[in-house]
Formats: C-alpha cells, structure tokens, sequence
C-alpha cells in the first residue's frame, strides 16, 4: 500500500497558481522559439532546437505539477508559518553574484576553460563548501571536459584566453 501524498495545511494561494501558469507559459515560449531556430542538423540529425524543446518542455512539465498543486491546497515541501523561514544568505549571494560577473568579464580575455573554472569553484564556496583545493580541481577537470564536449563534439567555437598562446593553428 502506497502512502498518500502529504497535503500542505496551506490555503492554496492565487501567486502559487499564478506563478505555476508563468512557468507553463515561459516554458511553450521556449519551445516556440526553440522551433523558428532554422539550421542544418549536424551528422547525427540533431539541430540547435533540440535543447530548447526540451527545456521549454521540461519547465511546462514542473509548472502543470505546480500548478496542480497550488490548485489542491499549496506546493508542497513549503514551510507551514513564516516563522520557519530562514533570513537570506547574503554571503552567498554575494559570492554567486561575483561568480557569474567574473565569468562575463573574463570569458573573453581569459579563456573560456579559465573562467568557468573561476565560476564553478567561487559557485561551490557560495554554497558552503570548505575545501577551495578540491573545489578547484573539479572546476578545472569540468571546464576542460565541457570545452572539449563543446569544441570537439558540438563543433561550437569557445575563446581559448591564455591558453591559445602557443596553440597549434
């Protein structure tokens, strides 16, 4: 026997409907621009549409569920008073902020693999994480493996920074 799913003690609140509406809505944008996207597919058939039609589809998927939730008494897993809720992280925030500004600033001038190692690492700092050392090292091998999946096996050009110094070509 299955147990039911918990029910929040919530009044179903109109933002929650609203919200859960927004997403749908965003969600069929996406595939809609998703699909104007006219280019050639590569060898394996798969064109630059593919991604926003999953994405859009998987946005409209989460905002139905939310949106039938809002309708049956609230989302659930949300806190039940206001008293619950914990103030905001501004050091995370601040982090996370500075992280993504860094990698617009530096993605140009510094490379691609050196900027999103920059931003992974300072991402996973804002999110509590206590080993810089270890954090970077999962930066770097992330950066490299998604620059090479990008480069090599999408054929997208990203910047090389530093390291076209010295590159072959």
């Amino acid at each position: 026997m299955s147990k039911p799913l918990l029910k929040s003690t919530r009044p179903a609140l109109g933002g929650e409907a609203l919200l859960s509406l927004g997403m749908v809505l965003l969600g069929g944008f996406v595939v809609w621009q998703g699909s104007l996207v006219k280019a050639a597919s590569s060898h394996a058939g798969v064109g630059p549409g593919l991604f926003p039609t999953l994405i859009g589809s998987g946005m409209s998927v989460i905002g139905l569920v939310l949106g039938w939730q809002a309708l049956n008494g609230g989302w659930r897993g949300m806190p039940d008073d206001a008293t619950a809720q914990q103030g905001a992280d501004w050091r995370a925030f601040g982090l996370i902020s500075l992280a993504v500004l860094l990698h617009m600033v530096l993605i140009g001038w510094a490379g691609f693999i050196v900027a999103s190692a920059l931003l992974y690492a300072l991402i996973a700092r804002g999110f509590g994480s206590t080993r810089p050392a270890r954090d970077i090292v999962i930066a770097v091998l992330i950066s490299v493996l998604v620059f090479f999946l990008f480069t090599r096996g999408l054929g997208l050009n990203l910047p090389m920074g530093w390291l076209s110094r010295g590159a072959p070509g």
